[in-house]
């Protein structure tokens, strides 16, 4: 085995295998095709809660989330998982826009970036990507009536905009104003030039015509946001002389390297290949003005952490890099209940452009697994792997009110629960399938009693359907019957389910228990791994190519006889890094693995 050996993981929010395959078969995905044709694939069932959090974890510590599921923002240590054993064996991890939930163990790894799940803005964030317009009431406010999604108080928001600003005449032109979170507004002076617009930021011009993007505009000295530098690019979106109408896109600010544990190594990033932005302005759905720019500026991001991957695994001599591109996953949220005709919200007539979105999300991927493919050395293993996929939503349901109906839970009069007084709880960090008794308020002789009767609670809820009674639970058991879903230890809740397939976290102005939802939509983390339809899953998908892996092969997946689960993945990565797999769950994917690495 090469000393040198090196993992490239480009990690995927919600890659869809079914949807893989298709375009695939369409001839719109010529790189990963050639992962699948040289390398070797395989899918894998995710662990409850299907979300990114819970299973990139597993994914890359190689151990179950009984062992390393510590909570969304907690991250586990001192459990021997892969980033402690790369440490102890002087191999360097690079862990780069990945979920906040696992941290590097060295002193010398490089934490960029991470997923931010906290309140208020990122501490990296100085301004958010805006939408800046003189005629805002061009776009009209939607009334929801329904919110989906964990924690209750989150939601899906990180799908959401909320965004938009008013650009003010001036004397002689416009001004726009950039948010900063924490400090004065950023003036952007606006003046038309025939049918360009013209705009000065601090010392820096530009001039667009509509549909340009301009440089990067730097920020820095006296004109730095909370005297951090940093730049900022703009877009023409829209000019109207006539009218005086402007719509100009904004990007985000941000300044990760103070906060990165490694600030010469992230400024050096950044020099090379320019400002990063976690976050576009746009959200790709193709009923939103502009969405199209969602593509943009993903591209950008996808792109700037293929380079920089590269960079650290050619030039600074890192082992590992890793990060989780989230593209994909907004456009099946947007998209995919339009599409797969198992949908209640599926109609002939939409489904091409609804499809559409999703397939030009997988060929900006698919674009940059080529870059990576054509900067990859021959001690690397470059691998592309998602976390879970989605399936469309039918019906929302409210947990908590649930509990209430069973005197478990405590609600106020806005169905939000009262924890204190309530004998049965969820904690916003596990993921939303996981009940906890309350122990300040229930004796241990009383624990089982109350399980028991959560338990009821949970495998009697059904809902009546246009097509008959369907179950709202797909499984659920107590604490001590959970290690087969991979969950064990003091951390778990004393109750584990999850939904059936088709129903989401979620609660309505009504106040249902249980509803049939009214807006589309689809979602991954309440729902059963295996749900499925003739159209998508929620299964994850890895591809592995080069650096000791075998050729043309496509390992079995067949729920009904034997699956590969998450942690399966980095205890992969240990076999290829030359590591120790005692300490891990997971099992090496042998079938994918030379015998005898080269």
């Amino acid at each position: 085995m090469s000393r040198n050996r090196k993992i490239l993981l480009l990690g995927v929010d919600g890659l869809i295998p079914e949807l893989v395959e298709r375009f695939c078969a369409e001839g719109v995905l010529p790189n990963i095709q050639r992962l699948r044709d040289e390398g070797g694939s395989t899918r894998l069932l995710p662990y409850i809660s299907t979300w990114g959090d819970t299973n990139f974890v597993s994914f890359l510590t190689g151990q179950a989330p009984g062992t390393s599921w510590v909570g969304q923002r907690l991250p586990p240590s001192g459990t021997a998982h892969l980033l402690e054993l790369m440490r102890d064996a002087g191999q360097r991890a690079a862990l780069v826009h990945f979920p906040e939930s696992l941290v590097p163990a060295g002193e010398r790894d490089l934490c960029f970036a991470p997923f931010w799940s906290g309140s208020g803005p990122a501490p990296m964030e100085l301004a958010p990507a805006c939408l800046h317009s003189t005629h805002l009431d061009r776009w009209i406010p939607t009334p929801s009536t329904e919110a989906l999604g964990w924690p209750p108080t989150g939601t899906l928001a990180h799908h959401q905009k909320h965004n938009r600003f008013a650009i003010e005449s001036t004397d002689g032109g416009f001004v726009a104003l950039i948010p900063a979170h924490r400090g004065e507004p950023v003036p952007v002076t606006l003046r038309l030039d025939g049918e360009r617009l013209r705009l000065e930021i601090a010392e820096a011009a530009a001039s667009l015509s509509v549909g340009e993007w301009s440089d990067w505009q730097p920020l820095v000295d006296e004109h730095a946001i909370e005297g951090k530098p940093a730049a900022v690019r703009f877009k023409l979106l829209d000019l109207d002389v006539a009218s005086g109408r402007i719509d100009l896109l904004q990007s985000q600010i941000t300044a990760p390297p103070g906060s990165s544990g490694r600030p010469g190594l992230a400024r050096r990033l950044i020099e090379r290949h320019g400002p990063f932005i976690s976050k576009w302005a746009v959200s790709a759905d193709p009923d939103t003005r502009y969405f199209e720019t969602s593509f943009e500026e993903g591209r950008y991001q996808l792109e700037w952490l293929v380079d920089s991957a590269l960079t650290l695994l050619n030039d600074e001599d890192f082992s590992l890099f890793a990060t989780v591109f989230r593209l994909n996953d907004e456009t099946h949220h947007t998209c995919l209940a339009q599409c797969d005709p198992e949908s209640k919200f599926y109609t002939a007539s939409d489904h091409e452009r609804y499809l559409d979105v999703i397939r030009r999300s997988y060929r900006i991927l698919d674009a940059a697994v080529g870059r990576a493919l054509a900067g990859c050395d021959d001690d690397t293993t470059l691998v592309l792997a998602s976390d879970h996929g989605d399936v469309p939503n039918s019906h929302l349901c409210d947990i908590h009110r649930r509990l209430a109906e069973f005197d478990l839970c405590t609600i106020d009069g806005e169905g939000k629960p009262d924890v204190a007084a309530s004998q049965a709880l969820l904690k916003d960090e596990r993921g939303g399938l996981e009940i906890f008794v309350n122990r300040d308020l229930v004796p241990a002789a009383e624990i089982e009693r109350v399980q028991t009767r959560i338990l009821k609670a949970l495998t009697t809820w059904y809902v009546d359907t246009d097509t008959g009674e369907r179950n709202v639970v797909a499984l659920a058991l107590k604490k001590q019957d959970a290690s087969p879903l991979g969950y064990w230890g003091e951390r778990m809740g004393d109750v584990l389910f999850a939904y059936a397939p088709g129903f989401v976290w979620g609660t309505n102005q009504r106040g249902d228990t249980v509803a049939e939802l009214v807006t589309p939509g689809a979602n991954h983390g309440p729902q059963v791994p295996t749900a499925s339809t003739g159209f998508a899953s929620n299964h994850g998908v890895a591809f592995f190519h080069g650096a000791g892996i075998r050729s043309g092969v496509q390992l079995p997946f067949d729920t009904a006889r034997g699956i590969q689960r998450m942690d399966s993945a980095g205890a992969t990565f240990a076999r290829l890094l030359g590591l120790s797999t005692d300490s891990l769950e997971g099992k090496v994917l042998e079938g994918l693995v030379e015998s005898e690495p080269r």
